[in-house]
């Protein structure tokens, strides 16, 4: 019998279950100094993408639906599951993933902003970044070169894949 890989695990997942993983991986590699309100996590990412110089509202993605939050969240998933450190909490999760009773304590309303999440969480772990919190509430987005991971050399390309995947979870209405 074949072992699953960790993406084929991550494709078996169901809608809820991935939001789920993604929001347990979020809330373990998160940073300290991470936005944790929804309107600060919006306005970190928008703060993200326009240092790349990317155009994505992410407000207008709040009311997305959860097929396509959970779709985005498995891209998400799949993306970190390329990123040693999180392989290990993501394997258990995989090989134990939550039932469906545990897997719907999430509500529709939070299904978009798990993904938020799930995103600055990524960008902690693959880029040693940090947010600053300005008291006039912009949040500014700096990440440190000094700390060299291979994926440095990739931020463009991994937020640009972020502000991709922001926008696929365009609301259906």
């Amino acid at each position: 019998m074949h072992m699953l890989t960790r993406e084929e695990k991550i494709k078996h997942l169901n809608d809820q279950q991935a939001l789920s993983v993604l929001d347990s991986l979020a809330g373990e590699f998160i940073g300290n100094d991470a936005p944790e309100r929804r309107e600060d996590q919006i306005s970190a990412l928008q703060a993200v993408f326009a240092k790349e110089g990317l155009a994505v509202n992410v407000a207008q993605f709040t009311q997305s639906n959860t097929a396509a939050a959970s779709a985005t969240a498995k891209e998400l998933l799949t993306m970190m599951a390329q990123v040693s450190e999180v392989q290990t909490s993501l394997d258990e999760w995989l090989d134990h993933p939550p039932t469906q009773e545990a897997a719907d304590a999430i509500p529709l309303l939070l299904a978009a902003p798990v993904v938020y999440s799930g995103c600055i969480a990524f960008l902690y772990v693959v880029g040693h970044i940090h947010f600053k919190h300005h008291p006039d509430g912009a949040w500014e987005f700096a990440y440190d070169p000094a700390q060299q991971t291979p994926l440095d050399k990739t931020m463009p390309a991994i937020v640009q894949k972020l502000a991709d995947l922001i926008r696929s979870m365009t609301p259906h209405m």
